[in-house]
């Protein structure tokens, strides 16, 4: 049977999974990971493109997956990131193969935006429990 939870913020949030247990980390973590790979799929058609060598060098890395602190971690670039930050934060910098600066900062500015409530929508659809 499914119980009601009331979310106001992440501490609430934090709180309710906290009292659920070992399930509710796998689907706080189940929907870490799919917030980050919507980030992460935005940010690859954003991503400046002159031989596709920075879009491909995109990493998506999880860590501390089923703890109470989930997180992931997307960067471009891996060797070459200096240059990957570059093409970020310059703004002036025109790309004529397409995308654009900021191509990882808005994905997650948009994906975060709401949050923690877009972030409950994932972990009620990942979570027997909700």
């Amino acid at each position: 049977m499914k119980q009601g939870v009331s979310v106001k913020g992440m501490k609430e949030l934090n709180q309710q999974l906290e009292a659920l247990g070992k399930d509710a980390k796998q689907a706080l973590s189940m929907a870490m990971m799919q917030s980050a790979q919507d980030v992460a799929n935005e940010a690859d058609e954003l991503v400046p493109v002159d031989e596709g060598i920075l879009r491909a060098s995109q990493d998506v890395k999880p860590k501390g997956m089923f703890t109470n602190r989930p997180n992931v971690t997307i960067s471009y670039g891996g060797p070459s990131a200096p240059y990957a930050l570059v093409q970020h934060e310059r703004t002036d910098y025109e790309h004529p193969g397409g995308g654009q600066a900021k191509y990882l900062e808005e994905p997650f500015n948009k994906e975060t935006a709401r949050w923690p409530y877009p972030l409950i929508e994932r972990i009620k659809n990942a979570s027997r429990f909700f």
